[in-house]
């Protein structure tokens, strides 16, 4: 796989400069034409986690789709924007409806040649050369389209570190569907192993990243947006992700998705990177998610004193907590849970810490910020308070 990637600077979401940020970014890989031909539909996939104001930086900006829809456009091609929500949201039509509007995609609708994806029925694809998993469900636009381009937004997260081009694919797999693989590999390395297991069933003819605007903190739902200033692409992922959480200041072997793509020989130790130089912009690091600390020599020996002792793991990983004064009682907590540990009462959301497996579905899946991230009275004893 070619491990090119091209940056592009591009400081603020104004149309004329998106336009030419993404143009040459694309021309930096060859050119459009490197990637589809006159006639194909392309489904254009962006981070549309939740229906939010562009704003925070949850999801991939409009602008930028719409200036990778109009290139595409040009060229001949036919455009389908389409993704499966997660954060708790029923995959229909009335939901993507209402994520399209919140997220300012329903615009791009009008746009000659452009459409929206309504279709929630999904198709079974194998992954041959999958280690963890061989077969998966597909939004069925996506197996239908002649090719696919991603469009993912840089976000700390709460489980795997950090989301980028990688994770960005997980929306592909339908609905609640995602919360199964949650139950099943509640691990960040296996999970992990799943999501490149992903990229052996589907494969994007070209991964974008809108780096304009990216998110420290509790992500990928509540944390702050962070200025970046680029815009990115290549057609492979795992160096697009290495090169972006390096330049945001978070090292890449702390990422799983990173450090299983170099256990299968799939990253290489240097991409080549075209265009501008994004360490130039000399960022300091992002601040990471509130289940992530330093590995300093105390902590790795008490946790591996720790891992010996039945049940350790649970006692020291921080888990979700219900801030009863913010809950709005609107049931998406309950709804992705994948072990049914969060449920309704009296329309206040509670959870039950002897069945929860840590995977903080729930904390991504509030809008209204009602649950947070806590540490054991035991973590707090051993490792202190956060950074």
């Amino acid at each position: 796989m070619d491990t090119t990637v091209a940056s592009v600077f591009c400081d603020s979401y104004d149309e004329k400069k998106v336009d030419a940020a993404v143009r040459r970014t694309i021309d930096l890989l060859g050119g459009i034409g490197s990637f589809v031909r006159p006639g194909m539909t392309v489904l254009l996939k962006p981070n549309l986690l939740a229906g939010t104001d562009p704003k925070k930086a949850v999801t991939t900006h409009p602008t930028i789709i719409g200036a990778v829809a109009r290139i595409l456009i040009a060229h001949g091609c036919s455009v389908l924007i389409g993704d499966s929500p997660g954060a708790g949201v029923r995959y229909t039509p009335a939901s993507l409806r209402r994520a399209y509007r919140r997220s300012g995609i329903t615009p791009l609708g009008n746009i000659p040649g452009v459409s929206l994806n309504y279709d929630v029925s999904h198709t079974t694809c194998a992954s041959p050369d999958g280690t963890v998993v061989k077969r998966f469900l597909i939004i069925s636009p996506a197996v239908s389209a002649d090719a696919i381009i991603t469009i993912s937004k840089p976000k700390t997260h709460l489980l795997t570190t950090y989301t980028g081009a990688v994770k960005n694919l997980f929306g592909l797999i339908p609905g609640h569907e995602k919360s199964l693989f949650h139950t099943r590999f509640p691990e960040a390395e296996v999970f992990s192993e799943m999501l490149i297991d992903l990229h052996g069933a589907v494969r994007p003819v070209l991964h974008l990243m809108d780096a304009v605007t990216g998110m420290e903190g509790n992500g990928p739902m509540s944390g702050k947006p962070r200025d970046i200033g680029l815009f990115l692409g290549s057609t492979d992922p795992h160096a697009l992700d290495y090169v972006v959480s390096s330049v945001i200041g978070i090292p890449p072997e702390s990422i799983p998705t990173i450090s299983a793509a170099k256990r299968r020989g799939l990253l290489s130790p240097d991409p080549l990177i075209l265009g501008d130089d994004p360490a130039s912009l000399h960022l300091a690091p992002f601040r990471l998610p509130d289940t992530k600390r330093p590995a300093g020599l105390r902590m790795k020996m008490m946790r591996r004193i720790l891992s010996r002792l039945q049940h350790s793991g649970r006692s020291i990983t921080p888990y979700p907590a219900v801030i009863p004064a913010a809950c709005i009682g609107c049931g998406a907590c309950e709804r992705i849970c994948p072990v049914d540990a969060a449920v309704l009462r009296n329309r206040v959301a509670e959870i039950d810490l002897s069945l929860c497996i840590r995977c903080y579905c729930c904390h991504e899946s509030c809008e209204a910020a009602a649950i947070g991230i806590r540490d054991s009275l035991l973590s707090r004893l051993l490792f202190g308070s956060r950074q």
